[in-house]
């Protein structure tokens, strides 16, 4: 087994016992998923895994509720080694970002804040496994890494101020308070004391707090929503973005003149948003719906029953083929995060 290897797993098992078949596929969870490269995190998300199986670069075959389908899921594209030794699949790559060829880094695999005893495919995630992969630069006797994650918790939260602490883990489940940690994402960046923690004001509406050291590899997000009543702060995203519809108000009439073309608005969240469309009319007793492949509208039977999609920008748009005809319209607009979380605006306007 190569030095790589092991400084992969240390801490977690003997060399001699680290052979492990890979598992047999499970059933579907909620999970999270991070990829950290040197300067840029790649993946933060949280997903429903699938028993769909995936064949990344290098792959024979790993199941969907795995971690390396989970990877694959949230990635887009990883690329594996089978080691008979290990009896597992390595990441050699994520999204084309690759290890040195001489071993001094690697992608390591942790699960739970802990460096995992097997590889991506023969892991088996269950509701609420946290799977983080990053770029580990090792030490010089590959027994661990220079760029330890750091992890951000909260203590407690009263108005709209969190009581945080940032802590270096070590992979074996111990961990130690980090002193001159930045945590951005509040009103402004706000550095750690000697044990650790720091008070971040937090921003109205939807916000991701984050915390970096120099040398280590930044935490995950941790959510907050600031409203009235003041903030409340999750380590999982759960606040779908936030969504308008502008120039089309609900049971809105137009005039043929008039008739929307270009269907636009917002949809703002700390990860980003992807939106999607659905367009309805209904004349004369029959029921369309627009096929975006087609640009034309098409009897409800036959189009897409599928939402198309509007772009990922902050302020959204998407330029119909010509003004809309006279008839009755249902638009539904679906905005979803990073994490999955979703919200639809529905409205309802007649052409005339």
């Amino acid at each position: 087994m190569s030095r790589r290897i092991i400084g992969s797993v240390v801490g977690a098992l003997a060399a001699a016992s680290l052979v492990a078949p890979v598992a047999h596929a499970g059933s579907p969870a909620r999970v999270s998923v991070r990829v950290e490269a040197p300067g840029r995190t790649l993946v933060d998300t949280s997903l429903e895994t699938t028993r769909t199986s995936v064949k990344p670069d290098g792959i024979d075959a790993c199941s969907g509720t795995s971690a390396g389908g989970a990877l694959w899921q949230a990635a887009g594209s990883w690329s594996g080694t089978w080691y008979a030794s290990f009896g597992d699949y390595t990441v050699d790559a994520i999204d084309g970002v690759r290890g040195a060829a001489n071993g001094s880094s690697y992608w390591a695999f942790w699960l739970n804040g802990v460096v995992s005893s097997k590889g991506v495919c023969g892991t088996e995630l269950q509701p609420g496994d946290r799977v983080l992969e990053f770029l580990c630069t090792s030490t010089p006797d590959f027994s661990s890494c220079t760029n330890l994650p750091l992890d951000l918790s909260l203590l407690d939260v009263k108005g709209g101020k969190a009581k945080v602490k940032v802590v270096r883990l070590d992979g074996t489940g111990r961990s130690a308070p980090v002193a001159g940690a930045s945590v951005a994402g509040g009103v402004k960046p706000v550095t750690t004391a000697a044990d650790g923690s720091a008070t971040v004001t937090v921003r109205q509406g939807q916000s991701a707090l984050r915390a970096t050291h120099a040398g280590d590899t930044p935490s995950g997000s941790l959510h907050c929503q600031r409203g009235p009543r003041g903030a409340k702060c999750g380590s999982r995203d759960t606040t779908p973005p936030a969504l308008t519809l502008k120039g089309i108000a609900n049971g809105e009439a137009f005039s043929a003149a008039h008739a929307p073309r270009v269907l636009r608005g917002t949809a703002v969240d700390p990860s980003g948003a992807s939106v999607t469309l659905r367009l309805t009319r209904r004349t004369g007793g029959r029921c369309t719906r627009f096929d975006a492949a087609r640009g034309a509208f098409r009897s409800c039977t036959v189009a897409p029953r599928a939402p198309f999609a509007a772009g990922d920008r902050a302020h959204w748009s998407y330029l119909l083929p010509a003004k809309l005809g006279p008839g009755s319209y249902r638009l539904d607009v679906i905005a979803a995060d990073g994490a999955g979380n979703r919200r639809t605006l529905s409205v309802a306007f007649t052409v005339g």
